[in-house]
């Protein structure tokens, strides 16, 4: 690149990747002065309507997301002729370099993978945004073992309108559901067939259906049974290559219906309650993708009766009647009207995918979020216009979904200030807590007042929340000195009488300037030491504990000794000693 300088602030460092419509390099904010990896779109491709729509909707489907397993969007915009988008940089390798590096996963990490996978994609589900192209290469490891879902470039949202051509198919082959091979619409199940591909290939080391053209690889997709994963590890329990069989069933009847069904099972796969699952038996048949044989077919109109084909010339005269009677009567002219139905508690994708078939239209554009009393983040709490109202087929209907349970502050008033405090923060990791003495008549302790959050009003549990407890101040006194060289258990007795908690140390002599004369004139144990410092104000609360620091009996007569020396070994010790007679 020959300006390394993007939008005067990302310095770019070095390439680090290419695809079809971008490269990516990794670069320096020059403002927040961290590293990060920016895709910039092609020079080529930037006057191209159908390339720059695909790229404003990786932008768009990535910055809606926030998830631990999805990487962050950090900005996006253009600098000149160059489209970019700023993101998380992962200092790691993809899924498919980790996988020719080392080969199959043992089973147990490629669930602990996997259960990383399921959870970043079910987050995008429940934003009713399809992936499309989940592969091993869109999947980053990071050096602790953190999985990042990368590469949404073209991830559809739901209701967006589709900007391929019709003959086109987009994603990765070998990845590839069969019914979106065949170019139908991918929905929520044509990613979890994608993922179990990936799980899959995590326990091979390669992707199950291989050919020597794309056609072939699609080809056997559709009619091949998945191979048997414990051909190759016979380790592998009977639960996982359940997951994997109804993740990659062909018929969609067959399949997880949705993410979270998939992450459940990961979830349990490997308890021992499991260990011996029986295989799973479909419900319906695999064999919908398999071509007919023409002749078989033929035979068999052949011996179909000739009064069927009386019977559907009879039908088409008289439904062709109704119609044109239907007609004259007005019942076709004007707007067609439906209910809208009740998506109550359903997912933004489901609540989309309900709407739909009754002709409507979930705008997205325009969804609302806002805390509810008990409908989880993420669900429809209400539509606008409302669920049972009558209105045209083809409505934008707007959706307000819940951010999640909001928490109902208690009353604390009355209780002891040190016992709320640690309760609350307990309870509210998010909640930051003040205290604030005041002059009352009330038992010293005793919260009076509550700021910033009142009994019973809703909160977000979730964000950053400050409150004030006023509670009835403690009695301040002055730590009196002379607890200093009292013996300890007047010392004892002193706090005793005063009210005040404490405790009691034992010193090390070493670890104190003591002089030999003062421990000699030493006749009993002694406080030698206090935490506060005696003469200074302290509060008489049900936190406040003083320590005592003192000089045990034993320590006193074991530092005498050691002074006492005997006489004979002075005496010739010191027959050298020119300095003893002076």
């Amino acid at each position: 690149m020959e300006n390394n300088l993007i939008a005067n602030r990302y310095m770019i460092l070095k390439h680090i990747g290419k695809g079809g419509m971008a490269d990516v390099y990794c670069a320096y904010d020059t403002i927040l002065k961290r590293e990060v990896a920016i895709k910039v779109l092609k020079e080529e491709l930037s006057n191209d309507p159908v390339s720059l729509e695909r790229f404003r909707r990786e932008a768009n489907a990535s910055t809606c997301l926030s998830h631990s397993n999805i990487v962050d969007i950090y900005d996006v915009g253009d600098d000149g002729d160059k489209h970019f988008i700023v993101m998380e940089y992962i200092k790691g390798q993809t899924l498919k370099d980790l996988i020719k590096k080392r080969g199959a996963l043992y089973y147990p990490e490629a669930v602990f993978i996997m259960k990383q996978l399921c959870a970043a994609i079910m987050e995008a589900h429940r934003n009713g945004i399809i992936h499309r192209d989940i592969k091993s290469q869109n999947i980053l490891i990071k050096d602790d073992g953190t999985a990042k879902v990368v590469d949404f470039g073209i991830a559809l949202a739901h209701n967006a309108q589709d900007i391929t051509s019709e003959d086109a198919v987009v994603g990765s082959v070998h990845y590839m559901a069969p019914e979106h091979a065949k170019g139908e619409v991918a929905n929520m199940q044509s990613d979890i067939y994608s993922l179990g591909i990936v799980f899959y290939e995590l326990l091979v080391g390669d992707v199950p259906f291989k050919g020597d053209s794309a056609v072939n690889v699609v080809l056997k997709a559709c009619r091949s049974a998945l191979p048997d994963v414990r051909l190759f590890d016979k380790r592998i329990p009977q639960s996982i290559v359940n997951i994997l069989l109804k993740a990659t069933a062909k018929n969609r009847f067959n399949r997880y219906s949705n993410v979270a069904e998939m992450l459940k099972d990961l979830n349990v796969c490997l308890n021992d309650e499991h260990a011996h699952d029986e295989p799973i038996v479909f419900s319906y048949s695999e064999d919908v993708y398999r071509k007919k044989d023409p002749k078989v077919d033929k035979k068999k109109e052949s011996k179909k009766p000739l009064l069927i084909g009386s019977f559907i010339v009879v039908g088409i005269v008289l439904v062709a009647s109704l119609v044109v009677l239907l007609t004259l009567s007005g019942v076709f002219s004007g707007p067609t009207y439906v209910v809208i139905p009740d998506v109550k508690n359903k997912s933004i994708l489901e609540a989309s995918d309900i709407l739909s078939e009754s002709d409507l239209i979930l705008d997205r554009a325009s969804i609302k979020r806002e805390m509810t009393d008990d409908i989880e983040a993420g669900l429809i709490i209400r539509l606008d216009p409302e669920i049972g109202t009558s209105v045209e087929k083809g409505t934008r209907v707007t959706a307000i979904v819940s951010s999640g349970i909001y928490a109902t502050m208690e009353d604390v008033t009355g209780q002891n200030v040190e016992e709320a405090k640690a309760a609350l923060e307990s309870k509210y990791p998010n909640l930051t807590i003040l205290l604030e003495a005041t002059s009352s008549s009330s038992k010293a302790g005793t919260i009076l007042e509550q700021k910033g959050l009142t009994a019973g009003e809703k909160f977000n549990p979730n964000s950053n929340i400050t409150m004030t407890l006023v509670y009835s101040e403690y009695v301040s006194i002055i730590l009196p000195t002379s607890l200093l060289d009292a013996s300890l258990e007047d010392a004892k007795k002193t706090l005793d009488d005063l009210g005040i908690a404490y405790e009691c140390l034992e010193i090390d002599l070493s670890s104190y300037n003591i002089s030999e004369s003062y421990i000699a004139s030493l006749s009993r144990e002694i406080v030698y030491d206090t935490n506060p410092k005696t003469g200074t104000s302290i509060e008489k609360n049900s936190g406040t504990k003083v320590t005592l620091y003192y000089i045990s009996q034993a320590q006193i007569e074991a530092a005498k000794s050691s002074f006492e020396t005997p006489l004979s070994d002075l005496e010739i010790e010191d027959q050298d000693n020119e300095v003893f007679n002076h």
